[in-house]
């Protein structure tokens, strides 16, 4: 798939200003000594041979780099997340098949703002298909960097070189040899992938391919595998937060009396955020259930039985994304035709995890566990909604126990970062399973029209596909219909709920 393509599907969703950090150089800076193979996925193409990504510059365009350390310990830094989609272990085994070496060999720091390049998040069944390929080449690069150091060492042509079990020999000779600890010591070597990759023949291949345990797996039956909610920081409070019966209500009058008497129950209000905070979680539950606000609904009248004619009637007007031959041959080349509306209800991801983040403030930095699947889009928006500096945020690295999509937006990041600012403590927030059906980021409900042509033997003639604020993603054609036209109807903002 070309660059563009890739840059279309991975960052659609995202806006394209700003995408990658300034302070990139930063980066490679502060990274000790050893080999270091930066590399980027999606908007600058991998293989590109540009000014940009080539051996004489400062490698600041790159969302990932790969390093061998002087001890030979391979580290790979990404902001991709781990949410129970396996790619701690299929990218370590990536990196273990290129570099010949163990599974236990390779560390994988993943969606840390501070220790990570930019990423724009995980989503979409993306990162094996796209990351997986970028991360071997890198590896190759790697390869093709120690032999090359190895080759300049023993003093011998390259293409008299081997790797193997985290060695580079001689072919004719496996005891002259050189450790990818003794070729990078001392050293500081930044590259790019300078040039298209040779890759191991997959029939060579020891550790792709061949089934293994989840890298992580012994952690999560142990219970020592680390969830935001694991998080535990000394003088820490949980919030439990009072919700409005619906989307978009108004704070009328708040009471919170009651809950007050309970001992050690702090309360925090900031606009219509209002929060009961307790050393033990359940007492801040009670807490908070005794709180009494009076909430202003919001009037518009929409619900589960008339949405879909609120969405036709309210989207945009038609864009065309995909048009090709002729609508009215096709219907006429037909023997049959059919005309289907098909309705597709708000559906939550319903993730095992609830969202859940553990905050605290050391001196002025901002300091983030959060079960999230854009780091760096958590980081945005804390900086946003909290008038701090993003250098002054920092999301660290934690699992997350899935997200299918629902966990895109960092909101209950925001809540517990408010809420400890105020409260002057570290913070907790784990929403509760009624939270999560009620304030997650639902897919969206939607509307699809269909009126298609077919012969007798089955072909399709005519295609003519109108789809209602589902967004783009798979809408294309790929089944090879001569005559079809694809029309988006939609708007920004136009769901009711949220």
């Amino acid at each position: 798939m070309k660059s563009s393509e890739i840059n279309k599907i991975y960052f659609g969703d995202v806006d394209s200003q700003n995408l990658f950090n300034s302070n990139r150089r930063d980066f490679i800076k502060r990274l000790g000594s050893g080999l270091i193979i930066a590399f980027t996925i999606g908007k600058y193409d991998a293989f590109s041979m540009n000014d940009t990504l080539n051996e004489a510059s400062d490698p600041a365009d790159f969302n990932a780099y790969l390093r061998i350390h002087e001890d030979g310990k391979i580290s790979c830094y990404t902001g991709k997340i781990e949410m129970g989609q396996g790619i701690t272990t299929s990218l370590a085994q990536v990196l273990a098949e290129e570099l010949e070496v163990s599974l236990s060999q390779i560390e994988m720091v993943m969606g840390d703002t501070d220790l990570c390049p930019y990423d724009a998040g995980t989503w979409g069944s993306l990162t094996t298909r796209f990351f997986d390929p970028v991360l071997r080449s890198a590896a190759a690069e790697a390869r093709r960097e120690l032999i090359k150091l190895a080759s300049l060492q023993l003093q011998v042509q390259e293409d008299e070189l081997v790797i193997s079990n985290g060695y580079v020999h001689k072919i004719s000779d496996k005891v002259v040899k050189l450790s990818y600890a003794e070729l990078t010591k001392g050293k500081k070597i930044v590259k790019t992938i300078s040039s298209p990759p040779i890759f191991k023949k997959p029939s060579t291949y020891k550790t792709v391919g061949t089934p293994l345990n989840a890298t992580n797996a012994i952690l999560k039956v142990t219970g020592k595998a680390k969830y935001s909610a694991d998080i535990k920081l000394p003088g820490m409070l949980y919030a439990s937060i009072s919700r409005p019966p619906a989307h978009g209500s108004k704070l009328v009058s708040v009471n919170t009396t009651d809950a007050e008497k309970i001992d050690g129950v702090k309360i925090v209000i900031i606009d219509d955020l209002i929060a009961a905070l307790h050393s033990n979680p359940e007492t801040a539950l009670i807490a908070q259930q005794k709180i009494k606000a009076v909430w202003e609904a919001n009037q518009i009248d929409v619900n589960d039985k008339n949405i879909f004619n609120y969405l036709i009637q309210n989207a945009a007007e038609t864009n065309v994304v995909e048009t090709k031959g002729n609508l009215t041959d096709g219907f006429n080349q037909s023997d049959y035709i059919g005309e289907l509306d098909y309705y597709d209800g708000y559906k939550s991801h319903a993730p095992m995890e609830t969202h859940t983040a553990t905050v605290q403030f050391n001196n002025d930095k901002l300091i983030v566990w959060a079960s999230t699947q854009t780091p760096f889009g958590t980081r945005q928006e804390l900086s946003r909604k909290l008038d701090l500096p993003l250098e002054k945020v920092h999301i660290k690295q934690v699992l997350l126990g899935g997200g299918f999509g629902g966990k895109i937006y960092g909101q209950q990041a925001v809540e517990a970062a408010l809420i400890s600012r105020k409260a002057g403590v570290p913070i907790q927030l784990a929403w509760s399973r009624k939270e999560e059906f009620m304030y997650n980021m639902f897919r969206p409900a939607a509307v699809m029209q269909i009126r298609a042509g077919v012969k007798k033997d089955g072909k399709i003639t005519a295609w003519n596909f109108k789809i209602y604020c589902a967004g783009n993603r798979g809408v294309t054609d790929f089944y090879g219909i001569d005559n079809l036209r694809t029309s988006l109807y939609d708007k920004r903002n136009i769901h009711p709920f949220g």
